[in-house]
């Protein structure tokens, strides 16, 4: 599919090249042949620098990580023509859940249980014995048993380390049962003060901010704290600083309060420092608009952040408490805090703690507040035990993997080489797997990638979406999928939309106050079209795309988007009727029908809200609407003018003939959170993605209901941690907040041990429920374009979430890289992939 014929020409042209020169040599002795070599060839803007499992932060650590670590287990293709996937053992070659023989444990390591139920009575989900793979070693050569895995874990929770990513085995769906309690052992803990009651507020001696948070979103609360305490004025008491720009000096005095943040991260707001904090809080807010207040004069919701005081110092715990530990040699045995699905356990086995002590500990330093370690800093402080090691490493230049010839799925040929096939049938057969034996990855701008991609240096490039058309007919453009769905966000807050109408740059934006403006806008919007002008987005009409799963671990066909009750949740939100009488016939063609576009009634709907907001005196019939959107973090392409041309003239289409005047929609770019500068009253309007957590759907909605894990893009419009709901569950009404709801499916949640069928009811009523607001309107779901050299083929051309076209683990090549270099060579150094 993938090879153009001219491409397949080359290819014959060059057997034919190979043969007729084996023949002029048929009578020379033979000479030893260097065996041939396969190289991928990748590149990047910065390299990792930490890629210490317990410390890793960014993607291009990760990367590194990827290639020198082998997770307990993973996914790969057992049918591709079917598309079906199949869990592969790696670190580990059994995991068996023994929750009903161990119970105990639950009771020993202070596992959470359903309301009203002992220990003794959970038969499943809290505790998995890890059957270790016995012919796993380090590049060194030394065995990897148990112990490794229960030190490692020993180290990633340390309290005097306070690891970057101990929060995955501390906290959330995987957390080991006792790992928070020694986490926090004899250190102190920080206590989000908006949870506090004013006494208790009184009564805390210190505030502390968290620089990150601190930066994207304030608290009300402790803004109201910290003015009562006289550490926020407005910058016009004090003449000292009255002509600073404002967004420059709160970035002088952020940087200056990153020297100053202690070993947990933390800022206190001390008497020294109470300007900065103060500055940095207020950065990118109208704390003294007439925006910042609710109707009664009480601070917005959309304030809060991270501002803690410390609650106490946690008591002294031993390792021994935390339910990770060693069986045998090659066991060992996870206990959980909460409930899981097996299924989603072994997700959470794709990645891994595993370090090597010696060279860990080796690199440690106590000089500090915190204990540190350089472990997974350099080639030097580095122990492979994947498929890869590090072969060299120039910083901010190039770094080099070859094969690890340690690791337990290599065999030497006598040629030296190292060979590998799949210890899992893949279409019936066992497959070669890791062909490529050398990984250089190199430091450049992108201008330099394409250069580079084009006369064969490079494997891979991903063309951006000015250049996108030029190769949307090539063989060899990858597009894939994602589960993120570009939408239109809004401030929905009347007092906040005011005062963007005075001093933000709109006029009239009040309109976006109105619910019937808000649907009437959505309905108005051709999203066909839309997607035309993007960079090979899909159209969106709901929330979640057809890559989210309900139980793809059972069932592969499992989309949740093609159940019932998903279904049925867009067919209410756009009112399609179905069954005796009607067009459709069924739910499914009804569902099959929507566009998201109505132009008729998005008319019929612009007359109501023009009613009623003449009505409440917000707005005049016949006057101009300038609202301007918070669109893009970077400088504003083509692409994204293609799209805003288009939004003008669905919104005037539905709005003209109603009464409103023209409304311009302007698009602004260059922010460095638009996320979070909608809800502060930057902007009326929004223009982003959410996505992920594929495999688990019902936990989608904490994303827009949850403020304790997420910064709400919404916050602006409710409070979710107040507003109640009332939902039908199995025949019964059960009411909480959204944000109990948002949760009810996880953890210790209500329903998180509920069936499918229970899950499904609740998250598609969430999903419509919340849609009717509109809050928030989706417009598009998100692809990736790459392109892929001629030299390599992935194993199926049919894309697949679980496990991608087969990744590099059964990628193969069309050219050695001798080969490859005559074919280059013979195109007169540039290719063509258009």
């Amino acid at each position: 599919m993938k090879f153009g014929k001219k491409f397949l020409f080359v290819v014959i042209a060059a057997l034919v090249l190979v043969v007729a020169s084996c023949g002029n040599n048929e009578n020379k002795p033979d000479e030893p042949k260097e065996p041939d070599t396969y190289t991928y060839k990748s590149w990047t803007t910065a390299l990792g620098s930490n890629w210490n499992p317990h410390a890793w932060e960014t993607n291009a650590d990760d990367a590194i990580l990827s290639y020198i670590s082998s997770p307990f287990m993973t996914m790969s293709i057992k049918d591709s023509k079917e598309g079906v996937y199949q869990w592969v053992y790696e670190m580990a070659t059994e995991v068996v859940d023994t929750t009903k023989e161990n119970y105990k444990d639950l009771e020993k390591y202070g596992s959470q249980l359903p309301e009203g139920e002992t220990a003794a009575q959970q038969t499943a989900g809290y505790v998995f014995d890890i059957k270790l793979n016995p012919e796993a070693k380090w590049e060194n050569g030394d065995k990897i048993t148990a112990d490794d895995y229960v030190e490692s874990m020993k180290r990633l929770l340390d309290p005097k380390m306070k690891n970057y990513r101990a929060n995955l085995y501390y906290a959330g769906e995987s957390a080991i049962a006792g790992a928070a309690e020694y986490y926090n052992s004899e250190s102190p803990i920080y206590e989000l003060a908006i949870n506090l009651d004013t006494e208790e507020i009184a009564d805390a001696d210190q505030y502390y901010i968290n620089l990150n948070a601190a930066w994207a979103l304030s608290s009300s609360y402790s803004i109201t704290k910290l003015y009562e305490m006289g550490y926020i004025y407005d910058s016009q008491d004090d003449p000292e600083t009255e002509e600073v720009e404002e967004t420059a000096y709160g970035e002088t005095y952020y940087n200056e309060l990153l020297e100053q943040k202690n070993a947990y991260g933390y800022v206190p707001v001390t008497e020294e420092n109470q300007e900065k904090v103060a500055y940095v809080i207020n950065q990118f807010l109208a704390a003294f608009d007439e925006s910042a207040y609710n109707e009664d004069g009480s601070l917005g919701v959309y304030y809060w952040t991270l501002v803690y005081y410390i609650s106490g110092i946690g008591e002294k715990v031993e390792y021994d408490s935390v339910g990770l530990y060693k069986v045998d040699d090659y066991t060992i045995r996870y206990v959980l805090k909460t409930y899981q699905d097996v299924n989603y356990f072994y997700t959470s086995l794709t990645s891994t703690w595993l370090v090597n002590i010696e060279l860990y500990d080796a690199g440690l330093d106590t000089s500090g507040e915190l204990v540190t370690t350089n472990y997974g800093t350099s080639k030097r402080t580095s122990m492979s035990y994947g498929v890869y090691k590090i072969e060299s490493l120039q910083e901010g230049k190039q770094i080099v993997f070859t094969q690890n010839e340690e690791w337990y799925g290599f065999e030497k040929l006598e040629d030296g080489t190292l060979y590998s096939e799949t210890n899992f049938l893949v279409d019936g057969k066992k497959v070669q797997q890791y062909q490529t034996n050398k990984i250089v990855i190199d430091v450049m701008d992108e201008a330099t990638a394409k250069q580079q991609f084009f006369v064969g240096e490079l494997t891979d490039y991903s063309p951006n979406a000015d250049e996108l058309s030029s190769f949307t007919l090539s063989d060899q453009l990858y597009k894939v999928d994602e589960t993120y769905t570009m939408s239109f966000f809004f401030n929905t807050n009347l007092a906040m939309l005011k005062t963007m109408d005075e001093s933000k740059g709109n006029t009239n934006s009040v309109v976006l106050s109105n619910t019937n403006f808000r649907k009437a806008f959505s309905l108005a919007i051709d999203r066909a079209e839309f997607a035309t002008a993007t960079a090979g987005y899909k159209p969106a009409y709901s929330l979640m795309n057809d890559l989210y799963f309900y139980d793809v671990y059972n069932d592969p066909t499992s989309k949740y988007r093609a159940t019932d009750e998903a279904m049925q949740a867009v067919v209410n939100l756009y009112g399609v009727k179905y069954g005796e009488g009607e067009i459709y016939a069924t739910l499914e063609e009804a569902y099959k029908s929507i566009s998201g576009y109505n132009l008729t009634e998005a008319k019929a709907l612009m007359v109501t809200a023009l009613e009623e907001l003449t009505e409440a005196g917000l707005y005049k019939a016949g006057e101009n609407i300038h609202i301007r959107i918070g669109w893009a973090k970077g400088a504003l392409t083509s692409d994204d003018n293609a799209q805003l041309a288009l939004m003008n003239k669905y919104i005037n289409a539905a709005a003209k003939e109603a009464g409103f005047g023209e409304i311009t929609l302007e698009a602004i770019g260059n922010i460095n959170d638009r996320y979070g500068d909608v809800p502060k009253g930057e902007y009326a309007i929004g223009y982003g993605a959410w996505g992920g957590a594929a495999f688990y759907p019902f936990r989608n909605f904490q994303v827009y209901m949850d403020p304790d894990q997420y910064d709400l893009n919404e916050a602006a419009n409710w409070d979710p941690t107040t507003e109640e709901l009332t939902l039908t569950v199995n025949g019964e009404e059960y009411t909480m907040t959204y944000q109990a709801w948002s949760n009810s499916m996880m953890g210790t949640g209500q329903f998180a041990t509920a069936d499918f069928e229970t899950k499904l009811a609740i998250t598609a009523q969430l999903e419509e429920i919340y849609l009717k607001f509109y809050y928030r309107i989706p417009l598009c779901a998100t692809t990736v374009c790459t392109l892929l050299s001629y030299q390599v083929k992935y194993y199926t051309e049919d894309y697949n979430i679980m496990y991608g076209f087969g990744g590099l683990r059964l990628m193969t090549y069309n050219y050695s890289d001798a080969a490859w270099a005559d074919f280059v060579e013979e195109q007169g150094g540039t290719l063509t992939y258009n």
